[in-house]
């Protein structure tokens, strides 16, 4: 089933999408775990603070592989594990959250009724947690570096990788084709560096945690912006579409 986006009507998304069509979706399959287990166990412990309790944290850590964030990593820096220590983790639980999969109820995340009817269907799940987390982008969360610019366009943005990262493009060049650099006047580092830094929390991260862009494997995992490259998957085209002709009756064909 193609579905239309909440973020604009000219984008649409591809739900008929399986398991191993999303395999390189960290997002989508890992945020299904969540939604079985919660399921299957009743739900999953809160803490106080109303993160995940962190014996949860620390199946989770070890279960998702997720890429550059595996245990060996993780507990470089903690002995134990916290939500916090873990942002995809904590960025999926805001995600689930917020797009009503999960609600917290009596010190647990327990499944809604739309998050049951979820389980076993990867394709609706990627593109809910698509839409859900540009919305949440678009206004202004998981943003630590802001710039002195308009609210995102992210249709541009994802036009933009669709047309012109079909091979690796270094983030500087994204950054110049998404953002006029020339204008930014109100930056913390260099207007170059500062879009760069907006690009990868405000696109490319939620684009690679959904499998729809990577980074070019020859890049350290700390490097500077200027060596870092990155491409569109082959599932960015399968998952997304673009259609800008409408009906004046309202629909789109």
């Amino acid at each position: 089933m193609i579905r239309q986006s909440r973020i604009a009507p000219i984008i649409f998304l591809n739900e008929s999408l399986g398991a191993s069509d999303l395999s390189g979706s960290p997002m989508a399959i890992n945020a299904m775990k969540v939604l079985t287990r919660a399921h299957e166990n009743g739900g999953i412990t809160l803490t106080k603070s109303g993160a995940f309790y962190r014996k949860f944290v620390t199946w989770a850590a070890e279960d998702f592989q997720w890429p550059e964030y595996g245990p060996d990593r993780l507990y470089i820096v903690n002995k134990v594990l916290n939500e916090l220590d873990f942002m995809p983790l904590a960025i999926m639980h805001e995600l689930l959250v917020g797009s009503r999969l999960l609600r917290h109820y009596k010190g647990k995340a327990v499944p809604t009724k739309a998050g049951k009817a979820m389980i076993g269907d990867h394709g609706a799940l990627q593109a809910e947690l698509f839409d859900t987390y540009f919305l949440a982008l678009d206004h202004g969360a998981y943003e630590r570096f802001p710039i002195d610019h308009d609210d995102p366009d992210f249709v541009h943005f994802l036009g933009v990788v669709q047309n012109r990262l079909d091979d690796w493009v270094p983030l500087t060049e994204l950054a110049g084709w998404c953002l006029p650099i020339d204008i930014i006047t109100n930056y913390r580092f260099s207007p170059l560096e500062d879009a760069c830094y907006y690009l990868l929390s405000r696109l490319v991260r939620p684009l690679t945690w959904l499998g729809m862009i990577e980074r070019h494997p020859g890049a350290e995992r700390y490097c500077g912006f200027h060596e870092l490259q990155y491409r569109k998957t082959p599932l960015y085209d399968r998952f997304l579409h673009f259609n800008f002709t409408k009906v004046m009756s309202g629909t789109i064909h």
